[in-house]
């Protein structure tokens, strides 16, 4: 397997829920400013565990898959972690000169339906050779739902499944309830986790860890 890292570069420009749709959910008066800063922190905080858990990106955002090498082996083929992909921006990488290059888009093609998306050299061709060094390959990208583009603001989180938002905000009210790492328990002390009921609707939009690259 094929070393590599992925990372988050920018966004989300929007929370999966709004700060009202967290004050509802919390049974917190609109008056009632004074834990705002807070409910905004956790409401980051449930999303992320919540892609965490679904290995996925639910609010549209650009990423970054850095590996050693492209592929050389069975379907030649880069998987892109946390679907769904939206785009992809570019193909870089570093070649056998040491300089770095921007492979065109009639070099490769994506498959955006799988989850993980594919990304593989168009046909007839093949990936081009790199310098034997640590991320010389860099794949740049936006995942997440589709945002609805008419309009402004852009709405980046209607098209959000409605499980996602609902276990998020099932998060949310466990980290807001509970604000210790640890909390007591008959006989002991139990270490906080994502509650059962957003574990269950999360599981149905979980995408099996695969390997990134073949």
């Amino acid at each position: 397997m094929e070393r590599y890292s992925v990372a988050r570069v920018s966004g989300p420009s929007d929370e999966i829920i709004t700060r009202a749709e967290a004050r509802l959910h919390l049974k917190i008066d609109s008056d009632q400013t004074a834990d705002d800063a807070l409910i905004d922190l956790l409401t980051t905080a449930a999303r992320e565990d919540a892609e965490d858990f679904t290995n996925r990106c639910f609010v549209y955002s650009t990423w970054e898959l850095r590996l050693d090498a492209f592929p050389d082996r069975a379907f030649n083929e880069i998987l892109l972690p946390r679907p769904p992909l939206i785009s992809i921006n570019s193909v870089r990488y570093v070649d056998a000169d040491g300089a770095t290059q921007t492979l065109g888009s009639d070099n490769w093609y994506a498959d955006a339906k799988s989850e993980p998306a594919r990304l593989r050299p168009a046909y007839g061709l093949a990936w081009p050779a790199t310098r034997a060094q640590m991320n010389a390959v860099t794949v740049s990208y936006l995942a997440g739902y589709p945002p609805i583009e008419a309009g402004s603001p852009l709405d980046t989180t209607t098209n959000v499944p409605a499980a996602a938002k609902a276990a998020v905000k099932l998060i949310l009210g466990h980290l807001y309830a509970n604000r210790e790492a640890v909390m007591a328990m008959p006989g002991g002390v139990a270490a906080i986790e994502i509650p059962m009921g957003a574990q269950y609707l999360l599981w149905k939009l979980r995408v099996q860890d695969y390997r990134l690259s073949h």
